[in-house]
């Protein structure tokens, strides 16, 4: 059957299968889970759709550029936006809970733990596709000895790029809230895939912890405490700024309302 369609189109046709297979285990999940723990399992599927999205945006990128990775990327940010719910698939937001919100309780507890699982699993399920060698690329990564990190900058400066594009990421999310829902789907979807194009070519673009960890741990071309201090200090600060930046305006917003 695959002999029948272009190879250039497969790595779409993977993102939409994997697409439509995480949607219907997030139906069931949800629809026969007890409630107590069914944002551990949307955190879970959440998390490994978006890893898994990403590994293989990876290979359009490869096929079709920039242009190939911000066409399909856009449409993966509208389906996100559109169907996670309170899923985040990134620990940013659970770590600024805990510092600006009601700390480390049980729903930042289960969102971080469904997360961890996620990216753990990824591997799995990517190597599973992979090997299927539908594409030269994807029997290229498959047999593979090693991966290819993201980060092409020195540590610091890839810090600075992640920490940044984090921010604005974050900024945008949370003013967000107070849009009309086709409005901030929109407005977090281009925004999203900016961030990305933007950063491609220094750090990968992740502005996610999880998400960069269960793709480039451990892969060539940088060490673990450069990932660490990239991927996680980078981020968490990043998003820290941006969500003290929106606390201190919320607060002036309340002062002034009052007054």
């Amino acid at each position: 059957m695959l002999e029948y369609i272009p190879p250039s189109l497969v790595p779409y046709l993977v993102l939409i299968f994997n697409s439509l297979v995480f949607h219907i285990l997030r139906r069931i999940f949800l629809r026969f889970s007890p409630a107590s723990i069914q944002i551990i399992f949307a955190e879970i599927i959440a998390t490994l759709e978006l890893c898994s999205a990403c590994a293989e945006l990876g290979v359009v990128y490869e096929l079709h550029g920039y242009l190939g990775l911000g066409f399909a990327l856009q449409l993966l940010c509208f389906w996100f936006c559109s169907v996670w719910g309170d899923a985040e698939a990134c620990p940013c937001g659970p770590f600024e809970e805990c510092i600006f919100g009601n700390g480390l309780d049980g729903l930042v507890m289960k969102k971080l733990f469904g997360q961890a699982v996620g990216g753990a699993i990824t591997s799995l399920w990517i190597t599973y596709i992979w090997s299927l060698h539908m594409t030269d690329e994807h029997a290229a990564l498959h047999t593979s000895a090693e991966c290819q990190a993201g980060l092409q900058v020195h540590m610091y400066l890839g810090a600075f790029i992640e920490g940044l594009i984090t921010l604005i990421s974050r900024l945008v999310a949370l003013q967000s809230v107070h849009w009309l829902p086709e409005v901030s789907i929109l407005i977090n979807a281009v925004v999203s895939t900016v961030l990305v194009l933007a950063a491609t070519s220094t750090t990968g673009g992740f502005f996610n912890p999880v998400l960069a960890t269960a793709l480039t741990l451990g892969c060539k071309g940088n060490t673990l405490v450069e990932h660490i201090v990239v991927y996680w200090v980078g981020s968490l600060v990043g998003g820290f700024i941006g969500r003290y930046i929106i606390h201190v305006r919320n607060i002036a917003d309340d002062k002034l309302k009052y007054a």
